[in-house]
C-alpha cells in the first residue's frame, strides 16, 4: 500500500510541475499587444489586403509608447509547369514580400528583408473567368500566409528586442 502512495504523489507532483510551466509559457506568448505598430503599404488591391491581414493578426495596441513602422509590399510571379503526367499545363504562382521595421520616433531601421511563399498550382481552363477567379482566389491564399509568416517574423524580432 505505500508504494502505491509514494507513485500517487510522485504522479501527482509531476502533474503539477508540467501545468505550471505551461501557464507560464501562455502568459508570455502575444509579445505585439505591447507595442503600437503602424503598417504602410501601396494603394492596389493586393497589397491593401495585406495591410488588412496584417492588422487583423497584430492587433497592436495604439496606446503604447513603443512605437513602430511597418512596410511592406507584395508581388507575384507566375510561371506554366506541366502536370505529373505532362499532358496539361499548370500555373504555379509565387508571392514576394518586401518588408522594413523601423522605429516610429528615430526612424532607425531595425529589420528588413524579402521572403517568397510556397508556390500555389492553378490548373488552366479555356474559360477566362475561371481563370480569373482562380488565380484571384490563390493570390488571396498566398496574401494570407505572407502575412501569417510576416507576422511571426515580427513577433520574433520584437521579442529579441524586449
Amino acid at each position: 500500500m505505500p508504494m502505491f502512495l509514494k507513485n500517487k504523489s510522485i504522479f501527482i507532483i509531476l502533474i503539477i510541475l508540467l501545468s505550471s510551466c505551461s501557464i507560464n509559457n501562455l502568459s508570455k506568448k502575444n509579445v505585439l499587444k505591447n507595442v503600437s505598430i503602424l503598417i504602410e503599404t501601396p494603394d492596389d488591391r493586393d497589397n491593401v489586403l495585406l495591410k488588412e491581414n496584417l492588422r487583423r493578426l497584430i492587433n497592436s495596441n495604439k496606446n503604447s509608447h513603443l512605437k513602430y513602422i511597418l512596410k511592406a509590399k507584395i508581388s507575384y510571379s507566375s510561371s506554366e509547369t506541366l502536370s505529373v503526367r505532362g499532358l496539361n499545363v499548370l500555373n504555379s504562382t509565387k508571392a514576394n514580400v518586401d518588408y522594413s521595421l523601423v522605429k516610429g520616433g528615430t526612424g532607425t531601421l531595425i529589420k528588413s528583408g524579402s521572403f517568397n511563399s510556397f508556390p500555389a498550382l492553378s490548373s488552366s481552363s479555356n474559360s477566362l473567368y475561371s481563370n480569373e477567379k482562380s488565380i484571384d482566389q490563390i493570390k488571396e491564399r498566398l496574401n494570407l500566409s505572407s502575412a501569417e509568416k510576416l507576422n511571426l517574423l515580427l513577433k520574433i524580432t520584437l521579442s529579441r528586442l524586449n
